[in-house]
């Protein structure tokens, strides 16, 4: 072998050697980000996990304070305790370095429209398809959505005759893709509209005008502005009959539509712990003075 021939050799080995050692080192590497992502990921489900729980205690504190407002007040309105929405509460557990933050909200579903009314047995109701279209009217939307909506509440109805034919609304979001319906359409009316499990009256004291004027024909939206208005300065509604000497019109009769206390309420919660964010709504069922019940959980 001549010496060129061995230098060659030489210098091949020392490529292969080097070669050797690269492919090592990016394999390590890969090994070493494949953990650290693995670990990454294990502490985000950990403080998922956690934040989940401190959640499920904001809506045990939800709990208890629409029981403590049954208890102290025979109606429902919005200035009390269960109407003040909480932001950036620390709810650190014991012994833990982290910060975990709890923002929540509860609202009156009785303070909508329940679309549940819309239909019994499959049937859709004609006079309760009147108050969705005037409350459409008051949003400009057109009033033939209305139609629409109140044969998807019918459909998802089962009766005698039939089986129900469609599954039940979950949310105002189930209305999108219904005919006329649009996006935007959703958008507007979710702050009007509910789906609650069994027929409800409207709380007066919590509804919105565009709600009030709707459900009482022959009531202008105007005057349900004006008349919201007083009451949100301090003027709660004590009673049924109250509400009706403060129409100061003997032509709108509130019939059984309207009442001035609510069992229905929607919990909103959010927890940030680190970086991770929870978030989770729930419906609750108050009655009487006892603890509300849950109805759904919803992340």
């Amino acid at each position: 072998m001549t010496r060129l021939q061995a230098f060659r050799q030489r210098g091949m080995a020392v490529i292969g050697a080097l070669l050797v050692v690269a492919a090592a080192s990016i394999a390590a590497t890969a090994i070493v980000e494949r953990q650290a992502l693995l670990a990454r990921t294990l502490i985000g489900e950990r403080d998922r996990a956690q934040a989940k729980w401190l959640l499920r205690s904001g809506l045990d504190w939800s709990r208890v304070i629409l029981r403590y407002d049954a208890r102290r007040s025979p109606i429902t309105h919005k200035d009390a305790m269960w109407a003040q929405p909480i932001a950036g509460l620390e709810i650190s557990p014991p012994g833990d370095a982290r910060q975990a933050l709890f923002s929540g909200r509860i609202e009156d579903e009785q303070g909508k429209y329940n679309l549940r009314n819309l239909a019994i047995d499959g049937v859709v109701q004609p006079q309760e398809l009147l108050v969705l279209e005037r409350l459409l009217g008051g949003l400009n939307i057109p009033a033939s959505v209305a139609a629409s909506i109140a044969e998807r509440v019918a459909d998802s109805q089962a009766s005698q005759e039939r089986s129900a034919l469609a599954p039940g609304l979950r949310g105002v979001g189930d209305l999108r893709g219904l005919d006329g319906v649009t996006p935007g359409m959703v958008d507007i009316l979710a702050p009007y509209l509910t789906v609650l499990p069994e027929k409800t009256t409207v709380n007066a004291n919590t509804a919105s005008a565009e709600v009030l004027s709707a459900n009482l024909a022959g009531l202008p939206l105007a005057e349900a502005r004006a008349l919201a208005g007083q009451r949100d300065r301090g003027q709660w509604f004590n009673s049924l009959a109250d509400f009706t000497n403060r129409l100061g019109n003997p032509e709108v009769a509130p019939g059984g539509r309207i009442g001035v206390n609510s069992d229905w309420f929607r919990v909103a919660g959010e927890v940030t712990l680190d970086r991770s964010v929870v978030g989770m709504q729930a419906l609750l069922h108050r009655q009487g003075s006892r603890a509300p019940v849950i109805v759904w959980i919803r992340d």
